[in-house]
């Protein structure tokens, strides 16, 4: 569909309003950055900050311009589409990729087929000049949308928690799924007790092994890093963490981050980067970034490098991490529990990974040999997600 066949599709598509509203789509310019962030507030209820939107959009390492689209009516900013910008990799061939986030509509201004336009046009925009694919981890209200553009769902590995206040937990489950009711929030209560004595038992059970200290870092140590991703790339499909990825990524003014290394015999063997963020109610420990990305450090290593951050967790409600580098029994040594299986997967649920190539020819949904569409093709940790 053309450009100007999607506007006449949105003119005049709200029958019940005497007035049509004509809407209009172009990239972003600076000066839309109020008009976005009064957009966010209204949309999502969270106030967010230039200092917040410079770090998520403007100082992203990957691109000189912030891909967006916005959509215009009567002057006024009702609708948005930006992306981030990551690189992948799998082998040895690297690729620019967006992910969609953010993306907002005025409540207005819905059901008028502004979501499905401004994608169109995103995606015409940058048809020559933009990334090879699209990735994403959507709500279940937007996969219908997305598959209906020619997006398709893959499972990806679920998400470890640590919950160590049932009662926060549900608190936070509902804001994010909207999966709550009386009987879940009375066993969340009741179940408070056991979970502390559950943790308890494990945190005494669970020990660090004695050739592997770990420091602590209040930045993110570019070099280490790097180094440590460099030593075990990935095989499978991942974003690359490369210098302008760490120091770009974890530089959210919103997040409190330490930096844990383990060292085996005094040589750097694992290492993750945590946030620590609190919005009043629940108070969350992020794990969210882990190497070596293969998984290649022994199971001692991972242990010990729990141990600290748990340790230093203490005082949270939750703490959570990927599935992936970390053996689940590792994991689960440490007390976290799949939100694939019960009780969790009564409260969470993992999103899908959407993946979409610029190009939706057959051929394109292939990339070094690795299937777009199959999540076990993929590797993936929360500092991957649009998490802000």
């Amino acid at each position: 569909m053309s450009y100007w066949a999607m506007m006449g599709h949105v003119t005049g598509s709200h029958r019940t309003s005497t007035h049509r509203p004509t809407y209009t789509f172009r990239r972003f310019t600076p000066e839309d950055t109020p008009g976005f962030l009064d957009l966010y507030e209204t949309v999502w209820g969270r106030t967010r900050d230039r200092d917040w939107f410079r770090w998520r959009f403007e100082a992203n390492p990957y691109l000189d311009e912030v891909p967006m689209v916005v959509a215009e009516s009567d002057g006024e900013l009702v609708g948005a589409e930006p992306c981030l910008a990551f690189r992948l990799q799998v082998g040895s061939e690297r690729v620019l990729a967006f992910q969609p986030a953010d993306w907002i509509v005025h409540p207005d201004h819905r059901r008028r087929g502004l979501m499905g336009s401004m994608a169109d046009v995103l995606l015409e925009q940058y048809a020559t000049d933009g990334p090879a694919l699209y990735f994403n981890f959507p709500s279940p209200a937007l996969v219908p949308g997305l598959q209906q553009l020619g997006w398709r769902m893959a499972s990806r590995p679920s998400t470890y928690y640590r919950v160590q206040n049932p009662s926060a937990f549900v608190e936070y489950s509902r804001r994010k799924s909207g999966l709550q009711s009386t009987a879940t929030a009375g066993l969340a209560r009741l179940s408070t007790p056991l979970a502390h004595g559950y943790v308890d038992v494990l945190d005494r059970l669970c020990h660090p092994a004695p050739e592997v200290t770990v420091d602590r870092y209040d930045s993110v140590p570019v070099d280490l890093l790097t180094a440590l991703y460099e030593r075990a790339v990935p095989d499978r499909i991942h974003v690359v963490r490369d210098a302008a990825f760490y120091r770009w990524r974890f530089e959210n003014p919103r997040w409190e981050t330490t930096t844990y290394v383990a060292r085996r015999d005094g040589e750097v063997a694992a290492a993750c980067v945590t946030c620590v963020e609190s919005d009043g109610r629940v108070r969350k420990t992020t794990l969210l970034d882990v190497l070596p990305g293969d998984g290649s450090a022994d199971a001692d290593t991972f242990t010990s490098l729990l141990c600290a951050v748990v340790t230093d967790a203490a005082d949270v409600d939750l703490l959570r991490v990927a599935a992936g580098p970390i053996p689940s029994s590792t994991l689960r040594a440490c007390g976290f529990l799949s939100n694939e299986r019960f009780p969790l997967s009564r409260l969470s649920h993992t999103p899908p990974l959407a993946v979409r190539p610029a190009s939706n020819s057959p051929t394109a949904w292939t990339w070094g040999a690795r299937d777009l569409a199959d999540g076990t093709e993929w590797t993936l940790t929360l500092a991957d997600l649009d998490i802000a």
